[in-house]
Parts: C-alpha cells; sequence; structure tokens
C-alpha cells in the first residue's frame, strides 16, 4: 500500500492538538473512518480555509503514519454545503449524521455503504429550501444501522420470530420490535414499525417531505444506536428540541 493516499472523504469532526494543528476525522469509502493530523489548520489562512469544516467533501492527500493517525499533505474542497447553514435545524441535523457515521463506522476498514450514505444526505439536505421532515432523519438512521450490520428489527418479533400482531414494545437490547410476552420496553404499533421499514427503503430524497410516523418515539432508533455504542450522541439533544418546537 501506497504510503500517500488521495481520497474522497467527508469530514465528521475535528479536535483541536498543540497550537496550531487539528486532527480532523474523516469517512472514506476505501479506508472507512480514519484520524488524519492537520499542521497549522489553526494558524494558517491559506492551506485549509474552509475545507475542513464538517460535512465538507474533500479529496485528501494523507500521507500514513506510523500508528492510527494519518497526516494531512493537502486538501481541496469539492462541495462545502453551504445552503444547510441557512436554517438551525439543518445544521444540527447535518451535525446529528455525521455524529451517527463516526459513531458507526469501522476504522481503516471498507465503508463505500455509510460514506455514500452521508454523501447523499448532505446534498439532499444541502438543496432543502427548508428542514426536512423527521422521516428523512428516520430513513437516514435505518439506513446506518443496517450498513453498520445493526439492522432494526421492524417487521417481526425479535424475541420469538413470529409475526408482529397484537401488543408490540421497542426492545434496544433486542435490537428492535417485540411482542409484550417477549421482552421489555416502551410500546410501538407494528404500523409504525412497517413505516420505518419503508423508509430504510426508500431514497432519502424522497423523505424530505414526509412526517415521522405516529405509533411510537420518533427517536427509538437512535435508542437502538445509543445502546449499541454504549455512549450519547452530543448532538441529538438539541435536535430532540428542534424537532418538537
Amino acid at each position: 500500500m501506497s504510503a500517500v493516499q488521495t481520497l474522497s472523504a467527508l469530514v465528521l469532526g475535528h479536535t483541536d492538538y498543540g497550537d496550531t494543528d487539528r486532527i480532523v476525522q474523516l469517512i472514506t469509502a476505501e479506508q472507512g473512518r480514519i484520524s488524519a493530523l492537520a499542521r497549522g489548520a489553526r494558524s494558517s489562512k491559506k492551506r485549509f480555509t474552509g475545507t475542513l469544516e464538517l460535512g465538507s467533501r474533500i479529496e485528501a492527500t494523507l500521507r500514513r503514519g506510523k500508528g492510527e493517525l494519518w497526516q494531512f499533505q493537502a486538501a481541496e474542497l469539492v462541495h462545502g454545503h453551504p445552503h444547510i447553514r441557512s436554517f438551525l435545524e439543518s445544521i444540527t441535523l447535518s451535525a446529528y449524521l455525521c455524529e451517527m457515521v463516526r459513531e458507526l463506522g469501522r476504522r481503516e476498514q471498507p465503508e463505500p455503504k455509510l460514506f455514500g450514505l452521508l454523501d447523499v444526505a448532505l446534498l439532499v439536505l444541502d438543496a432543502c429550501t427548508e428542514p426536512p421532515q423527521a422521516a428523512f432523519r428516520l430513513g437516514f438512521e435505518a439506513k446506518a444501522l443496517s450498513f453498520a450490520g445493526l439492522t432494526p428489527v421492524l417487521t417481526q418479533c425479535a424475541g420469538c420470530g413470529q409475526a408482529a400482531d397484537g401488543p408490540m414494545i421497542w426492545s434496544v437490547s433486542g435490537g428492535g420490535m417485540m411482542h409484550e410476552a417477549c421482552g421489555v420496553g416502551p410500546g410501538v404499533s407494528s404500523a409504525w414499525a412497517l413505516a420505518v421499514e419503508g423508509f430504510r427503503r426508500t431514497p432519502l430524497s424522497e423523505l424530505v417531505d414526509t412526517p415521522a410516523p405516529t405509533g411510537g418515539s420518533p427517536w427509538l432508533l437512535s435508542e437502538l444506536m445509543i445502546w449499541h455504542q454504549g455512549r450519547p450522541l452530543r448532538s441529538r439533544e438539541l435536535l430532540i428540541t428542534l424537532e418538537a418546537g
């Protein structure tokens, strides 16, 4: 493998390092989730101007380090998704989508589906003239969980495998919907679960104007991911407040 690679990447976040540097988290199709050191990113007004913002798509020329940390040689902005910044809801949603992919993406393992999903989601969000309805987020969550090998159980009981009839609950430890007799959790209707399963199979661009289905909390998929990862999503609480408002 070449020590230097040029990869299409999406910026998932960053951490300041030292007085002038920045460690940037990226998702790529070929290398999955990686961290790269951008030397002088906080002091130079020319080298990385506008390229390392959250959600930006870039062409990154990277040198492989000895450990897990790569080093930027150069970065060129492909798409900065500027219209997302027109609405606080869209800004927060884009941060949430990036955070979710950062949690689910495997380090230095190919992640073409997660990369492609986030790439499309940010392009659709950038094209929206107003923040999308909740089905857009639910569809993204369902797709991302599936691509990460955590497909939520939505069409049958996750406990006994039988048809979803009668009173149902949502079990994060069980991976999805269950009969009341098979698990413990908040109530959820089979109609809600079938609607979300439909979102999972629908292109995100077709979910922009679709509201969340009734019969279950709009955050059940998010809670499933949090349970699996064992830590909260920092952007989630603000997004909950904005969607409720």
